[in-house]
């Protein structure tokens, strides 16, 4: 079943890209001022922290706004380009009948408030198994690993989409979410969990748009954060505080 909305968890691609091109550094500061207005679209932050935030606080804190503008920095065919390579728009090739019928889903035209949007989940779906293949890669030391169902003699070692030192940087931002950011309940003690929180409106059912009252919330976890060997993804439809 697909995620219909990835808001927050694809962060980490956004960033990984922008630190594996050179575009930014995670001391850097972005601007992070908002509502960040685009061709009529309103982009917030549910918690605002300030005009300006490093980078590492833009993902640890996931500030939306603060992704957004970095994915300007990226532009929209490079931005599609690498989500291409992290095989997150096309079916995964599982070993199930189902598996070419899961195709991701994305705008038709992919222009600069697409690029925006899409930086933080926003207008993009995708199955569960595509985002655990692509923080795999974020975390293992930059290399792309195929979904299966059959026991592997081994680590898969696939085509590299970002260098060991951009991926050991992801494997510490991912920490540090849980440690100083928005994911503070998944600290395990002598689990090492790092990992990125998102939350979205659950599309309406009938007549398109979202509820307001209704959410779907997404973990995607690794661990040991150090030397990660599991990738864990948790979607939670319409949870509630007891």
């Amino acid at each position: 079943q697909g995620v219909d909305e990835l808001r927050s968890v694809f962060k980490t691609f956004t960033i990984a890209q922008a630190l594996e091109a050179g575009l930014v550094d995670l001391d850097d500061m972005i601007d992070t001022r908002g509502p960040l207005r685009m061709a009529g679209f309103s982009i917030t932050d549910f918690r605002p922290r300030g005009a300006e935030q490093t980078v590492w606080d833009v993902f640890t804190h996931s500030s939306n706004i603060g992704t957004a503008r970095i994915a300007q920095m990226i532009g929209g065919e490079r931005q599609r380009a690498f989500l291409d390579r992290l095989d997150l728009l096309a079916p995964t090739s599982l070993e199930m009948v189902e598996a070419p019928s899961g195709r991701p889903l994305w705008p038709s035209r992919w222009g600069e408030l697409s690029t925006m949007t899409i930086s933080y989940g926003h207008g993009i779906s995708t199955s569960p198994v595509h985002l655990a293949a692509a923080y795999a890669a974020m975390v293992n030391g930059g290399t792309m690993v195929e979904p299966t169902l059959l026991r592997r003699d081994g680590p898969q070692a696939g085509e590299r989409v970002i260098s060991a030192r951009t991926s050991e940087v992801m494997r510490a931002l991912l920490r540090g979410v849980v440690t100083d950011g928005t994911a503070s309940f998944a600290e395990v003690e002598g689990y090492a969990v790092g990992g990125k929180t998102g939350s979205a409106e659950m599309p309406r059912t009938r007549g398109g748009g979202y509820y307001d009252d209704r959410n779907i919330n997404t973990f995607a976890a690794v661990f040991p954060a150090h030397d990660p060997a599991y990738v864990l993804v948790t979607t939670l439809y319409e949870p509630e505080v007891r």
